[in-house]
């Protein structure tokens, strides 16, 4: 069984992928993991959020001395505040006479601005320094260790190569790179694969689509490894490994923050297995959610379970978002929704009339808390000014930050109407992929999961791998398992089954493998893709889940009662007021449901329904 790393004492945050390479190679300590992050985006909407994920990150990790490096002003002055040891320096020399007595260098690797790698795991394996001197880097893809793990990196950023290279030294893995997919193929490919929610013959498509991914891998033999790591842009390298255990993580956005709480939550049996949360809308026959629920309470979890009419889209959204879970599963359907193709013309920031098209799908959810019905939008640029969204040389020559920004201020649906000039149905909006709830289509839109918690999070519906892995992993989920294609309900039950009947020394990745080979066979068929490191499994929890809990719930109504009275924004203070009153209502609920399997906060975790 794979083991998580520890952690360094030291962290580093940059958007230099020669800086985080050269002090990477600085820390050559078996077993340990360098964190390298990239710093916040605050231009986003979300600038807040940006810097605390990240902080958090570090905290978690332990970090006691965070060094910064390459970044604006602003982000470094956002990332350095609370630290008491934090260095800031963007020149290596300085960051490397911090790091001091770490550093075991014997000699020099002198390497290209390329291939970094490769650099960096090399220099490490010698404890060399790593000088980026030379026009060029060596030619070299594959750095061969151990066979119980290879970390495989789909080139096109440097940062996250780095990252992903740090991941294969701390776990002595074999690294290797691979080309990366040009955009207007991927693009083409992921299109070919929600094809194939639409009917007709999917084996044959299915593996036409194999066919070529290998063909662009080469020459990189996968054979005799027992378990592979992909770091992809979106592209689901694993289809081409059907042998073995297969996982991704996604090299942007956050690869090196998921990747921190990935390590974390898989490092102890204290953050695996304390609470699940199982939603069945009633969408489906999910017959395996029983089986699920006796194995997850044969681990110790805390299960709950959501059926039927309570499991709405606002229910289940905010008991993602609010209420910490280890494990979350949902049986249900998946898809990208309906909706429209919106045209609007409206003056940008200096004035200049625009025109932008977007394809639009909308959420329906009855809010309890407040008493209305709430809307949620899920909007996917499709051209600005005649110009396609994908067309990247034609938007480079158009002033796409003053439309943008324009297009943010005119604020929601009513104030959008205004400019609205044409609109026309659509049968599905692109990545929109929503998930059946009772009654509604739920638009899975967390920013974070609760505080606590970095749930693995298998949506057994069909064809629900696509934008909801890349969104949960986003938000915090450790790790995430979808189909890549429709499955018949009896097929996913049996999978559900096997998966989580597997030894909790299995680990997940080898888990899912050995289940689809348990319904499937020899055959290519693998319609589950998993995202997340490879050392993620599900021990037998040894917390007491009902203290747990209950910490949380009164954490978490103390830290959204006190924003509902600080915050600056209205709108802030509102959803804060509305948080805490769920969270008061939910932990209610949760004392009536423990006193009437007659529990205690000591006693032993139970199936909550």
């Amino acid at each position: 069984m794979l083991y998580a790393p520890t952690f360094q004492d030291c962290a580093l945050v940059t958007d230099d992928a020669l800086l985080a390479a050269q002090v990477s190679a600085l820390f050559t300590r078996q077993g340990r993991y360098f964190p390298v992050m990239d710093g916040p985006r605050l231009g986003r909407e979300d600038a807040e959020n940006e810097t605390i994920r990240r902080r958090n990150a570090l905290v978690l990790a332990g970090i006691e001395q965070v060094l910064i490096g390459g970044l604006p002003d602003d982000a470094a002055v956002a990332m350095a505040v609370g630290w008491p040891r934090c260095a800031h320096h963007d020149a290596y020399p300085d960051l490397k006479a911090i790091v001091g007595g770490r550093s075991r260098s014997r000699g020099a690797l002198h390497w290209g601005k390329d291939n970094l790698g490769v650099g960096v795991y090399q220099a490490r394996l010698s404890s060399c320094e790593l000088v980026i001197d030379l026009d060029a880097s060596p030619e070299i893809s594959l750095v061969s260790r151990g066979q119980h793990l290879l970390v495989v990196f789909e080139r096109g950023d440097a940062l996250a190569e780095v990252i992903a290279s740090n991941i294969a030294f701390a776990s002595n893995a074999s690294f290797a790179t691979i080309p990366e997919l040009a955009e207007e193929l991927h693009d083409h490919w992921i299109e070919d694969i929600y094809d194939l929610g639409e009917g007709g013959e999917v084996s044959a498509r299915f593996n036409a689509i194999v066919d070529r991914a290998r063909q662009h891998v080469g020459a990189l033999e996968l054979t005799g490894y027992q378990s592979i790591l992909f770091v992809t842009a979106g592209f689901p390298w694993g289809v081409i490994a059907p042998h073995t255990a297969v996982t991704h993580m996604y090299r942007y956005p956050d690869f090196g923050r998921s990747t921190i709480e990935g390590i974390w939550a898989s490092q102890g049996r204290a953050r695996s297995t304390r609470t699940a949360l199982l939603v069945d809308p009633g969408a489906v026959e999910s017959a395996e959610m029983v089986d699920v629920a006796h194995a997850l309470y044969e681990r110790g979890a805390l299960v709950r379970t959501i059926n039927g009419s309570e499991a709405t889209p606002m229910m289940v959204q905010f008991l993602l978002d609010l209420v910490p879970y280890d494990v979350i599963v949902i049986s249900s359907h998946s898809g990208d929704a309906q909706g429209h193709r919106l045209t609007y013309e409206f003056p940008d920031l200096e004035g200049k009339c625009r025109r932008l098209v977007v394809d639009r799908a909308l959420s329906f959810s009855y809010d309890r808390v407040e008493d209305m019905f709430r809307v949620m939008e899920y909007y996917r640029f499709h051209s600005l000014d005649g110009v396609s969204w994908r067309d990247k040389a034609g938007k480079d020559a158009l002033p796409v930050g003053s439309a943008m920004l324009a297009w943010r201020d005119l604020g929601g649906l009513e104030g959008r109407n205004e400019y609205l000039v044409a609109s026309e149905e659509v049968g599905r909006v692109p990545g929109s992929m929503g998930i059946q709830m009772h009654g509604e289509i739920m638009l899975f839109a967390s920013h974070a999961f609760a505080m606590g918690s970095a749930p693995l999070f298998f949506n057994n519906s069909c064809w629900s791998w696509h934008e909801l892995s890349m969104r949960a992993t986003f938000a915090g989920a450790r790790g995430y398992i979808g189909s890549l294609y429709p499955v018949v309900d009896p097929e996913a039950q049996e999978v559900a089954r096997a998966l989580f009947a597997s030894p909790s020394d299995v680990t997940i990745p080898v888990a899912l493998w050995r289940a689809q080979q348990h319904v499937y066979g020899s055959a290519s068929r693998r319609p589950y893709v998993m995202v997340g490191l490879p050392y993620l499994s599900l021990p037998r929890n040894e917390a007491d889940s009902i203290a747990f809990l209950l910490k949380a719930y009164r954490g978490g109504r103390a830290a959204w009662a006190a924003k509902a009275q600080e915050s600056a924004h209205e709108d802030v203070r509102r959803n804060a007021a509305r948080y805490e009153r769920f969270l008061r209502e939910d932990e209610a609920r949760f004392h009536r449901q423990v006193r009437a399997l007659g529990m205690s906060v000591s006693t032993e975790s139970q199936i909550v329904s």
